[in-house]
Formats: C-alpha cells, structure tokens, sequence
C-alpha cells in the first residue's frame, strides 16, 4: 500500500527553492514579482531565497523591467549565472561515445568524439569512463565546479536506478550504467542515465527556449539505429514529466511484415530504422542497382549521408528504399498525432537533411491524420549532431540539479 507524504518545513524550504530556480531558470530574465505571482508564493519568501542564490553567485540581476514597479520605482530582473555551474554529458552507443562539458545554460565550452566501433558492453563503458576522465582534466573548469554527469544510451533504462534494462541491438540487458561508470571514472558527483532519445527532448527544452517555452506539450521523434518519439509536457510545475518514453520503433505496421531485432515482426524499425535503410541500400549495391551510391562509398557500407547524396544525384533504386522508409515513418508520426495531439513535433534524422526528405514525410503525415486538415500541431526539423546526444546527457544533469536543494 502506498503512503502519501505530508509536508513539514524543511520540505516546504526545499520545494520553495527548486520552484523558484526552475521559474528563473526557464523564464529569467524574470522580476521579484512575476516569480511571486506564478508560484503563489510569499515576497518574503521569494527574496530570502533570491538573495540567498545571489550570495552564492547562482542568480543575479541583470538590469531592469520596462514596466516599473510601485510609485515608479524601477524593478530588477533575474537571471541564471551560467557560468556558475557546469555539466558532463555523454552518449554512449555502440558506435560512438561522444562527451561535452557545458555550462549551466547548455553552453560547449569542451567536447570530444570517440567514434571507434565497440559492441561490447565492457569496451564501451571503459572507453567511456577514459573519456570523462580526459574531460576533467582537460576541460579548464574546477572539479568543484562540476555539478553532475548524465549518460544517455539506447534502449530501455531505468533512470531511478542509473540501470540499463534492456538493449536489444546488442544483447546488453541488466548493466549498472552509474556504478560502473563510477567505479571507472572515479568521478564522485551526481551521475544520471537516461534513454538518449528522452535526453535529446530533454536538452530541447532547457537549452532551445525560443521554441519551446509557450509549447504545452511536444515530441520527440529520434531516428537513428532504433527510433523512438518520447512525449513531454511542458510545464514550469512539472518541467519534464514524461507521458511515454515513447519506443515508436516497435510499434507494429504489419505482424506478417519482416522480422525485427526485438524478435516481433513488422516493427516500424523494420521498416525506417537507419540500421534498415542502410541494410537495404547495401543490397540495392550488392544487386548492382545503386552504382552511384557504390561510387561515393567506395563499394563499403554506406552512411545515411552518403544515401542521401545518392538520392539526390539521382539514384532511382535508392529513392525508392527512402520513399518506403518514410511513408513508415510517416504513417507512425500521424498515428502519435492522431492519438496524443502534441503542440509541437520535432524529428532529428539523417534522411532530413535534405529537403526533399522533408516534404516528403509531412505530406504523408497530414494525408493521414483523423481530419486531414489538423494545423494545430507544428513539425520542426532537428539537424543531427554528433553531440546533441551528449548535450542530451548534459541536459539531464542539469535537470537534476535544479531539484537539489542548495544551502
């Protein structure tokens, strides 16, 4: 049976704080009174705990409101310092591990990228944890000053425990992501584990404002080697919550269709994975059907960069192993929309860099939504990054610290 928890003064102080800095954080510059007046709290209790954040140099004013205050008295404004607090983030993948330090605001100041293919759980974590390694001791900025480390990595995590649950594309399952990466790095701040899908809509929102600070509601479509579409509501009380981590790429399109790695048939995975298009543009080669995409690989594996070069010079065989990718792809994205009406989709995949790409998927989108004519959820295209999967685990970081409570 579970049990609700009453409230008591230290409680009440700790829950005050991480409110007030949460408001600061994701809508400073920000005065007194507007902090007040959204969290229903006290202007006492807003400026002991302002005034305690300035003295430890975590807020400051950064000058004044145009509208004054009572009797014309000028009103100052509130801000994150964001060089106060920095953050490691990782992505850990069997491909990659790429690492960047950032400040609070989501800022790089150092990064690197390990792009060395490991598929062994052991080699990757070791690989990483000499990266954060390289990282403290290069990067410039004081031991002290570093908050917290978050790692993102495919598959299902259980973030409450820092565990990797269950990696499909390799095999891994049951991994203490957290302690490992603890005991290897000996790094001894917070350390946070996330799905990197999760990470990356979570680093879109701390660090990409301008888009998403008057969206209720968005997702997050990640195509990569898996996809998912993790969906996040978007509010300052409940910043983050998660409504689904959102594994789209198992959603079934077809159970006689091809096999998946999960051991289903028909997944969308099967269909419009990277790891999909790239084996079936790899055949078209093999078949002699893609000569252009045989000249600009080499004749080796193909990249999801150089497919699209291939497209768009032409190559008919490649075009159509795209079109059928994204008409998958598509019908999924209309059947989120139909079924949890986001404000706001963004979609990070490699086909969409190009244009074409682009127009292709929401003309397959909007022709299957329930009325055909929905214009209220906007589609913003995400361009992939080697790092935006390390600013994800940055990101989740730095939501962790939000909530800690700070003397």
């Amino acid at each position: 049976m579970g049990t609700a928890q009453g409230n008591n003064l230290p409680r009440i102080k700790i829950s005050n704080q991480a409110a007030i800095r949460r408001m600061v954080y994701h809508y400073g510059p920000i005065t007194r009174g507007a902090l007040s007046e959204n969290l229903g709290l006290t202007m006492p209790t807003i400026t002991t705990n302002i005034n305690s954040m300035i003295t430890g140099d975590i807020i400051r004013e950064v000058g004044f409101a145009e509208e004054g205050g009572a009797l014309g008295r000028r009103v100052r404004l509130l801000d994150i310092v964001p060089e106060s607090r920095y953050f490691l983030g990782v992505e850990m993948r069997g491909t990659l591990r790429s690492l960047c330090v950032t400040d609070y605001r989501g800022n790089i100041v150092w990064s690197k990228l390990d792009d060395t293919p490991f598929h062994e759980y052991e080699e990757n974590i070791a690989s990483t944890a000499e990266i954060v390694r390289e990282a403290i001791g290069q990067c410039g900025v004081p031991l002290e000053k570093v908050m917290g480390l978050g790692v993102c990595l495919p598959g299902l995590v259980d973030s409450s425990r820092g565990v990797l649950v269950k990696h499909p594309g390799y095999g891994w399952a049951d991994r203490d992501v957290a302690g490992d990466l603890r005991r290897l790095s000996g790094y001894a701040g917070p350390i946070l584990v996330e799905n990197n899908a999760c990470a990356r809509a979570f680093a879109a929102q701390l660090f990409r404002r301008e888009l998403l600070n008057q969206v209720p509601s968005f997702a997050y479509m990640f195509v990569s080697a898996g996809i998912a579409c993790p969906l996040i509501y978007n509010f300052v009380q409940d910043y983050g919550v998660l409504v689904g981590r959102g594994e789209a790429g198992h959603m079934v399109l077809d159970p006689s269709g091809p096999e998946c790695i999960c051991g289903n048939h028909g997944c969308l995975e099967a269909y419009s994975s990277d790891r999909t298009v790239i084996a079936r543009c790899e055949e078209a080669m093999h078949l002699g059907e893609a000569p252009i995409l045989r000249e600009i690989c080499g004749g080796r594996t193909p990249t999801i960069s150089q497919i699209v070069e291939a497209q768009e010079r032409g190559e008919t065989g490649i075009a159509h192993v795209i079109r059928t990718a994204i008409n998958s792809l598509g019908v999924v994205i209309a059947n989120i929309e139909n079924f949890a009406w986001p404000d706001l989709i963004l979609i990070e995949a490699g086909l969409f860099t190009s244009q074409e790409n682009r127009e292709s998927l929401l003309e397959v989108v909007h022709r299957n939504l329930y009325t055909g004519t929905n214009l209220d959820t906007h589609f913003e295209f995400i361009m992939p990054d080697p790092f935006s999967g390390a600013l994800g685990g940055a990101a989740i970081a730095v939501r962790n610290d939000l909530e800690t409570y700070i003397e």
